[in-house]
């Protein structure tokens, strides 16, 4: 507002002092011309005044002592009752007289003086939207935080169907609810996983124990039993439930990164040779042939003993799960990510549904429910893969199944696994 005075004060001085440029009698015309402007203009927010060389006062009706050249504030009587102040700008004439435009400020005045009361009136009114605000979203915090306490009582309580309604939350609540209820999906999804785990346990172990029972009540209640023929079934059924329990704390000891590890540069070509010439026979009792299809030179980090028992796993499972006659294919390739090992069978496969299934501890294919077996070879199988920040993934090979054991070949995340134990996934 300032500004635009001062540019209005410019604009209506050049315009009248330019009329008299230059002009001997400028004084007079100027008088001449603010006689006729004041005989026009009876109200006005801007008045003209003009000044002789002697700062008497020739022309206008504002009485004001002569400001100085230039931009300045003057104050006057308005209607004789008050004073008021108003922006002056005086312009010397050649022959010493002085041409004075003032303009009143009266609105930049009422601004002044409304302006402290309008700012502590909007403090005011943002200082009691900011409270209000505050509350409402305490509030809403409090009820949204009390019902999922409610769930969460819940759910300590045993009831883990029970999760956070989303229905009506939004923003960062919203994005809360939803990792809250992925973690209790995951929550649930374990708490079953361990159920079915202790029931697969409770129903392999029971089938042993339940012949070693009845080999116990049958040599009690008949004499003709041998005693070395018993103790040796006896000694057979012992060994299973043992076998059982070493591969449970073996599966514990590699996903839990306890398994006692050497960690070495292991070259794969001639550790995938000799497990080749180990279990060819094993194969060939089974009706079947163990073929090399192709080794790559490849060298990852690992521990050797691990990948030995890894491999002889995928190779047993072939010759206890699938009919006589089956055929292995023995592979090794390289590749930009590192090392694939491929185990291919042409027996009779498995259900595209039973290929993520089988890999958990217990499970078996829906074909070989009724074969001998732990269910534990491809878990401890998948389990050394991940240990060594690897994978195993199950594929159809029309006919039979494929395993494909991918291992990083000797990337950083290994090589600084030497000198400690990694923590599988």
């Amino acid at each position: 507002m300032s500004s635009r005075i001062d540019q209005s004060l410019t604009y209506h001085a050049d315009k009248y002092v330019a009329k008299v440029e230059g002009d001997p009698s400028a004084e007079m015309h100027l008088q001449a011309a603010i006689l006729e402007w004041q005989h026009r203009k009876v109200l006005s927010e801007r008045t003209y005044i003009l000044f002789d060389r002697n700062d008497r006062r020739i022309a206008g009706r504002l009485d004001i002592r002569p400001p100085p050249a230039g931009f300045s504030y003057v104050h006057f009587t308005g209607g004789g009752r008050h004073v008021e102040e108003g922006r002056a700008l005086a312009k010397r004439l050649p022959r010493g007289g002085l041409f004075v435009v003032v303009q009143h400020s009266e609105a930049a005045e009422g601004l002044h003086a409304i302006l402290p009361w309008a700012v502590l009136a909007i403090c005011l009114v943002a200082l009691v939207l900011g409270v209000s605000a505050t509350f409402l979203f305490a509030k809403l915090t409090a009820e949204r935080l009390s019902e999922t306490q409610h769930i969460a009582a819940a759910i300590a309580a045993g009831d883990l169907s029970r999760r956070i309604p989303m229905d009506r939350l939004d923003g960062m609540f919203a994005e809360q609810g939803e990792s809250l209820n992925q973690m209790l999906d995951h929550m649930e999804e374990l708490v079953r996983a361990q159920q079915l785990f202790s029931s697969n346990l409770a129903h392999d172990l029971r089938t042993p124990l339940m012949r070693l029972r009845s080999l116990l009540e049958t040599a009690s209640r008949d004499d003709q039993v041998t005693f070395p023929s018993l103790l040796e079934r006896a000694e057979r059924e012992c060994t299973s439930i043992i076998n059982i329990f070493d591969a449970l704390l073996r599966l514990a000891e590699i996903e839990t990164g306890q398994h006692p590890t050497a960690m070495a540069q292991v070259s794969l070509r001639p550790l995938l040779e000799d497990i080749a010439d180990t279990m060819e026979p094993v194969i060939n009792d089974c009706g079947g042939t163990l073929a090399v299809r192709q080794l790559d030179d490849v060298t990852i980090t690992g521990d050797p003993d691990l990948i030995n028992q890894l491999m002889i796993n995928l190779i047993e499972n072939v010759a206890t799960h699938t009919p006589r006659g089956t055929n292995v294919t023995l592979a090794l390739e390289s590749g930009e990510s590192g090392a694939m090992i491929t185990v291919c069978d042409d027996g009779p496969g498995l259900a595209t549904g039973d290929f993520v299934r089988i890999t958990k501890p217990f499970e078996r294919g829906s074909a070989a429910s009724a074969r001998t077996g732990s269910g534990l070879g491809l878990a401890i199988a998948s389990a050394i893969a991940r240990f060594h920040r690897g994978s195993l993934e199950l594929v159809d090979a029309s006919p039979g199944l494929e395993v494909r054991v991918r291992i990083p070949a000797n990337d950083d995340q290994n090589a600084s696994v030497r000198g400690g134990m990694p923590r599988a996934s």
